[in-house]
């Protein structure tokens, strides 16, 4: 898969792979220069991102690009080596490949590629009931390109205790921001303030109905050579693009709010996971952004539906595949036709924007539906779907039996009974949630 998607990266195929044959050896060179980005000025990027690039740069600037190839795919395999050995871990391996097919050569060709691989490890982690390292996993990411931070939301909101959730997190946290006191540096979190200013690329949501009035000459496409991005200008982009920021703030903090509701009535994953592809859905669309490789943020939360593995969950697995196909075929095969505003490429934007709404919205549809009903907010079809695919994956049909025990103890806990048992249970401190493949080992 990786040899493919580093085939499509050429140059003479594809212009996905320009960040890394440009971008990333430009800001190496400012730095052994002397002029390191978020540490000597500003950068719209957290610190670790440099982690990456500094490892892909080790033979230098001019050999980046085909290091950089390496380092992911040894970071990948890792990844990928983790997830095989979790419950399910072969389907959720080859969901991960399938999304990294659907949405093409920028899927290895970014820094929020490496992001994704350290998020899926913290998810691996977790798995095997390790807390503090999955929510140290999470913040790691977070450092890198924000969107992670997420995942860690989810987490805090879900799991007890939570000191050692907010512990991990604070560690790292002042383990990167320490060392950027050691260097000197006072831009640190300049990433919080850089994107400001910017205007509104042409692949945000917020864009879409812009993008239809370019044709007509109402609003222009322009190249901000400072931020590297196309955006789009029109009467009231202004405005449009400071609410942006505020919006998502507001956004994040009522789905944290719902996730916590829907958590305590319905006691399990199933709540979590929909929190998960809430939040992270809420941040591209509400996001003044949107490049093609925010798509990868989905990844995790994909992988996560995945694992419950109900018809609902892969109608959700199916519209993230939909979004990095849709991306794909907008960037970087008709990209340039996007930005003279082609009505057919506009058409595809549309589509792939109104798939991303989608998916945001019917992800906060489970969460107020986890809020109104039972322990796993499922209907009795939907819970024998579930077993039944949990018989399939195991010959002895000791999950089927798990879960089907589980439907008994969640009926008496919605009854009041005495016997009910909430999911998330554990012994000493670290409580995990129980399910099906918890209650098989």
């Amino acid at each position: 898969m990786h040899g493919l998607l580093a085939i499509l990266n050429l140059p003479s195929v594809s212009s996905a792979y320009g960040d890394v044959v440009s971008v990333y050896p430009f800001w190496l060179r400012e730095g052994l220069d002397g002029e390191w980005l978020g540490i000597d000025a500003p950068w719209v990027y957290p610190l670790l991102a440099w982690a990456p690039i500094l490892a892909a740069g080790v033979a230098g600037p001019d050999a980046l690009p085909l290091v950089w190839m390496l380092v992911v795919t040894a970071l990948d395999a890792v990844a990928f080596g983790m997830l095989l050995r979790v419950p399910r871990g072969r389907l959720l391996a080859l969901t991960w490949l399938g999304l990294q097919l659907a949405l093409g050569p920028v899927a290895l060709g970014r820094i929020d590629t490496v992001a994704v691989a350290v998020s899926i490890i913290g998810v691996a982690v977790l798995r095997s009931g390790r807390t503090g390292c999955a929510a140290a996993a999470f913040t790691a990411g977070a450092w890198m390109k924000v969107w992670p931070g997420a995942l860690y939301l989810a987490l805090l909101i879900a799991r007890r205790p939570r000191r050692w959730i907010l512990a991990a997190g604070a560690t790292v946290s002042a383990a990167v921001l320490g060392v950027a006191a050691l260097l000197g540096s006072q831009q640190a979190l300049s990433f919080l303030l850089e994107q400001g200013d910017r205007g509104l690329q042409i692949e945000a949501v917020a864009a879409t109905p812009a993008m239809w009035l370019v044709g007509a000459g109402d609003a222009y496409v322009y190249y901000d050579r400072q931020i590297l991005t196309f955006q789009v200008d029109f009467d009231g982009v202004g405005r449009i693009a400071a609410l942006s920021t505020p919006v998502l703030v507001v956004a994040v903090l009522a789905l944290c709010a719902l996730g916590a509701l829907a958590v305590r009535r319905d006691h399990g994953r199933e709540a979590v996971v929909w929190l998960a592809v809430a939040l992270v859905a809420a941040m591209i669309v509400t996001n003044k952004v949107g490049s093609p490789q925010f798509v990868l943020w989905l990844t995790v939360p994909a992988l996560l539906l995945a694992e419950l593995g109900a018809r609902r969950h892969w109608i959700g697995v199916g519209a993230i595949a939909a979004v990095g196909v849709l991306t794909q075929v907008q960037y970087p095969w008709t990209y340039g036709w996007l930005v003279t505003g082609d009505p057919l490429a506009v058409l595809l934007l549309t589509a792939r924007n109104l798939v991303h709404v989608g998916i945001l919205v019917g992800a906060v549809w489970m969460l107020v539906r986890a809020t109104r009903r039972g322990p796993f907010a499922l209907s009795a079809d939907e819970r024998r779907e579930q077993v039944a695919h949990a018989a399939r994956l195991d010959e002895e049909g000791v999950v089927a039996e798990a879960a089907l025990e589980h439907d008994r103890l969640g009926a008496g806990d919605a009854r009041g009974d005495a016997g009910g048992e909430p999911l998330l249970v554990g012994d000493g401190e670290e409580p995990v949630a129980r399910d099906a493949d918890d209650e098989r080992r």
